[in-house]
């Protein structure tokens, strides 16, 4: 009798599941903006360059509730999402001489890699480590500085092009160029301290660098309430969303950089990159960015918007909707902070009980303020265990899919942790609970399987 395969689980995919996507609120959304003559019009010809103006006006209401700060719609662009966006921001700031190194957090969200790649930084990508508070500022001040002394070096014995991209076009370029994920990080979960944020801020403006944040799950964010193996999992309760908004995701920071004093008040140090994509569906292409007005002018300015208009201008007029009737919060708080919040627990659990007597320690959440959140949790093994080459069997005998080991670090990395070769991020955003739970009862059986090759 023949073996009946196992069913597929996957534990690498940070999309929310298909149950979770707001179909009908989208579809409601979609059928008001176009029986209305004029919105539905104004959604199907080309944009304003720097996006609908209504939906930037209710992103800047949402995010004042989301971080109890003033956010003002001039500060805030629509965007075709927080990955081309990226590719924007590196088109607008960036130049491939001009520009020194792209430096990332270590373990870092890999698919960016391709990105810095694609605006002429192959090979001048440097990964970033972190300690307990998030990216290490010293580590990173003295590095810049080395590649800044030798970079002068250089120009003062070599007849070199200064920048490839000239002003009065490209009127700001960075030196430098930050990389992270600060609150419920990708792929680690963890959350920088206020005092790294202000310390990287600092470390921007004196060096010349752009802060690039990925800040897309800020809002999927819950209390600690499942701190050790021996507390009961405590099922989620329905919030109002007045509740709800008193958890505070941390402030990211391009407001450290409007807040702190002494900084550029014209172009700035930092930009939040954010997308509808966890919150709605990936689907949509369509999110936003935050910065100085005038950094959100300039990054308005480069051709493919100049020539097509504001991305996403269909979505981003039912997106509004969705946020003007409330739908987006009530989904938010009512259906997908509950879900993840509970398979965070119980995905925390099983590692504990399974994994834990067999060496593996779970390395994210932090609990920065009392809040945890996200998609991902992040655990290690021994350095016995070879992770590479423990995903490839688990998906080949098991079935399991899971993110491992040199997929999250930095192309071309020089600096590969422990942390990074012995890491495994594990998602609980697509799979049930159920399927979580097994899929961990896999890893365990893969790790003690005698076919693994060790180090």
């Amino acid at each position: 009798m023949r073996d009946i395969p196992l069913p597929h689980i996957n534990l690498q995919k940070g999309w929310p599941s298909r149950r979770l996507i707001p179909r009908e609120h989208v579809q409601a959304a979609a059928e008001a903006t176009l029986t209305d003559p004029d919105r539905g019009i104004d959604a199907l010809l080309y944009g304003p360059n720097k996006g609908d103006p209504a939906l930037r006006e209710r992103c800047a209401e949402w995010l004042s509730g989301l971080y109890g700060l003033s956010v003002v719609p001039e500060r805030i662009c629509i965007t075709a999402g927080a990955s081309a966006n990226l590719a924007s921001i590196m088109q607008a700031f960036s130049d491939p001489v001009y520009t020194r190194r792209v430096w990332m957090a270590e373990p870092t969200y890999f698919l960016a890699c391709t990105i810095f790649e694609d605006a002429g930084f192959q090979g001048r990508m440097e990964g970033v480590p972190e300690d307990d508070e998030g990216l290490d500022v010293e580590w990173l001040r003295s590095h810049i500085e080395s590649v800044d002394a030798e970079t002068k070096a250089n120009t003062e014995t070599e007849a070199s092009p200064q920048a490839y991209k000239t002003i009065p076009t490209y009127r700001k370029l960075y030196r430098h160029i930050i990389y992270c994920v600060p609150t419920f990080s990708n792929p680690r979960g963890r959350s920088y301290t206020i005092k790294r944020r202000e310390e990287l801020v600092r470390l921007a403006r004196q060096v010349d660098a752009l802060l690039i944040t990925d800040d897309c799950y800020d809002f999927l964010l819950w209390d600690v309430q499942d701190p050790g193996p021996s507390s009961e999992i405590r099922e989620p309760q329905s919030r109002s969303i007045n509740e709800q908004r008193k958890l505070h995701p941390p402030p990211r920071l391009t407001d450290i950089d409007r807040i702190l004093p002494g900084g550029d008040e014209v172009w700035g140090n930092a930009v939040s990159n954010a997308s509808f994509s966890k919150v709605i569906g990936p689907g949509m292409r369509c999110g936003w960015a935050e910065a100085t007005p005038q950094f959100i002018i300039r990054l308005n300015q480069t051709g493919s918007i100049l020539s097509g208009g504001a991305p996403a201008q269909f979505a981003s007029t039912v997106i509004e909707h969705v946020l003007r009737t409330g739908r987006l919060e009530d989904h938010l708080v009512n259906t997908l902070i509950p879900t993840y919040r509970t398979r965070a627990a119980r995905l925390r659990r099983a590692v504990q009980q399974t994994l834990g007597p067999m060496g593996v320690t779970i390395d994210s959440d932090n609990g920065t303020d009392g809040i945890i959140g996200g998609f991902f949790l992040y655990i290690t093994l021994p350095v016995e265990f070879n992770v590479d080459n423990l995903a490839e069997l688990a998906l080949d005998k098991y079935n399991l899919r899971v993110l491992a080991g040199a997929r999250m670090a930095v192309k071309g990395s020089k600096h590969l942790s422990s942390i990074v070769s012995q890491g495994i991020r594990l998602s609980w955003s697509w799979e049930e609970e159920e399927q979580i739970v097994q899929g961990i009862a896999r890893l365990a059986k893969a790790m003690n399987d005698p076919e693994l090759v060790k180090n």
